[in-house]
Order: structure tokens, then C-alpha cells, then sequence
């Protein structure tokens, strides 16, 4: 086997090689290029920890971009059952929402005081579906994480209440569907939103069972 991979090595560019092996067998590649290299070297140190880092199409993960990547939280099936799930999601707790056939995903605590919103109810407000925080019946669009209020001209006493947006309060997350999962991926948007202040351990409603 190693004088195979050392055969290859002379008609083959070393990354085109070491992908190809790193796609058998992880391993085996480690011990190819460190009995090549002679030992446990530098060189052959850093050339296995560069190349068992890339993916299948040759690109090299970023670590930093790791709490970004989708993950499965649950069955498409039970959610639509059920109409709403939490879950944790690279440590940041969420919770997702199925409402007229379209699926949603935010911070699971309200940006105003921390309430659960997994436990609000889903309301329309001006045409827009809102959950609607249990604690101080703060309203927060489901697309967009908006906070409404409504607004009354107090200078005008005939005037009628309207709905207005305070903008983006709660930070919301990326849903999607595949083979049946339920993908939620974290909102990388530089902005800050009110709602990371309870996105951190202190404020956790989700208890592991450890």
C-alpha cells in the first residue's frame, strides 16, 4: 500500500492524492504520509491536519463558521403535528414555528424581558402573523422578528390606532426541509438584535436531562 501511494505520488499532484485516500479512509491517509514523510515530522503533521480538514469537494472548513451550519432538529412530520418545537442549536436555544405552511425560527426567549415564547400564542396583527409573548404580550412578526405597537396621534382624539414596527427586535434563524428533517441555521446577520442579550446561558429554558 505504501509503495502504491508512493507510486502515485510521482504522476499525481499531493493534494489531488491525499484527497482521493482522505475520502477511503481518514486514517489510512494519516499513516501513509507520516510512513512517506518519515515519522511523525512537521511536515507530515501539517499536511495531514490541512487535508483532513477539507471537505469532499476540496475546500477547507472554516472553524469559525462551524456555529453556522445547519442542524437537524427534529421530523418534518411532528412539527406540523405539533406546531411548534425547541431546540438547542449550537448551544443557542430556538424555537420553531409551523403556521399556514411556511416554517419559522427565532430566539426562543422575547427580546423585551426574557418570556418564553414557546409557550405564546400565533396571532395576526395588520395582516402579519405575530407570536405573541406570554409575559407582557409583546407582539414579534414571525418572518422578520419585528416588534409592532400600535400608535395614536394623541393630538388627534378621533384618530384610530395604527400598527407600527419598532424594527428587527428578535433575532430570527433560517428553517429548511430535507427528506423529511427539520435544518435550522443560525442567523450569521452582523446586527445586534435585543434578543441576543437572552440568548446566552444565563437565561437557558431548555434543561438537558444530565
Amino acid at each position: 500500500m505504501l509503495q502504491c501511494f508512493r507510486n502515485c505520488l510521482r504522476t499525481s499532484s499531493l493534494s489531488t492524492i491525499l484527497l482521493q485516500y482522505r475520502i477511503l479512509c481518514p486514517q489510512l491517509l494519516v499513516c501513509l504520509v507520516h510512513l512517506h514523510f518519515g515519522g511523525f515530522s512537521s511536515t507530515a503533521t501539517s499536511i495531514t491536519s490541512y487535508f483532513l480538514k477539507m471537505n469532499l469537494d476540496g475546500h477547507v472548513q472554516d472553524p469559525e463558521n462551524k456555529e453556522y451550519s445547519s442542524v437537524c432538529v427534529g421530523r418534518e412530520d411532528n412539527l406540523k403535528k405539533s406546531g411548534r418545537m425547541t431546540a438547542v442549536v449550537h448551544d443557542r436555544e430556538v424555537v420553531i414555528f409551523y403556521h399556514k405552511g411556511e416554517y419559522h425560527a427565532m430566539d426562543i426567549r422575547c427580546y423585551h424581558s426574557g418570556g418564553p415564547l414557546h409557550l405564546g400564542d400565533i396571532e395576526e396583527f395588520d395582516g402579519r402573523p405575530c407570536i405573541v409573548c406570554p409575559w407582557h404580550k409583546y407582539k414579534i412578526t414571525l418572518a422578520t422578528g419585528e416588534g409592532l405597537y400600535q400608535s395614536i396621534n394623541p393630538k388627534d382624539p378621533s384618530a384610530k390606532p395604527k400598527w407600527c414596527s419598532k424594527g428587527i427586535k428578535q433575532r430570527i434563524h433560517t428553517v429548511t426541509v430535507d427528506n423529511g428533517n427539520i435544518y435550522v441555521s443560525l442567523s450569521n446577520e452582523p446586527f445586534k438584535c435585543d434578543s441576543d442579550f437572552y440568548a446566552t446561558g444565563d437565561f437557558k429554558v431548555i434543561r438537558s436531562s444530565s
